[in-house]
């Protein structure tokens, strides 16, 4: 039996998948020292200021537990979320265009 053109809609469309190369340059933007390092007292200043009430929350449950070494990787899980965001839509952008 042969494939008629209902059969054909659903067949997936042969696209560029570019999401290896997109990931990879995500992470050379965040390298020490790049434009979309975390590891910067701007890059947390601007993440604490970027907090939604659930994310203020989670924060604020770390810190009454007073363990410092958690509070430190949150505020420092925080910032690499927050510039995760913008270095990949800018690796999206120098790949895709």
């Amino acid at each position: 039996m042969g494939m008629n053109r209902h059969d054909a809609y659903y067949e997936p469309n042969d696209y560029d998948d570019r999401s290896d190369e997109i990931e990879e340059r995500t992470w050379q933007l965040m390298k020490p020292g790049a434009q979309y390092d975390y590891r910067t007292t701007q890059a947390v200043a601007e993440a604490m200021g970027d907090l939604d009430k659930e994310r203020a929350d989670a924060l604020q449950a770390i810190i009454d537990t007073q363990d410092y070494e958690q509070i430190g990787r949150k505020v420092m899980m925080m910032a690499l979320d927050y510039m995760e965001r913008f270095a990949k839509d800018a690796a999206e952008n120098e790949i895709n265009d």
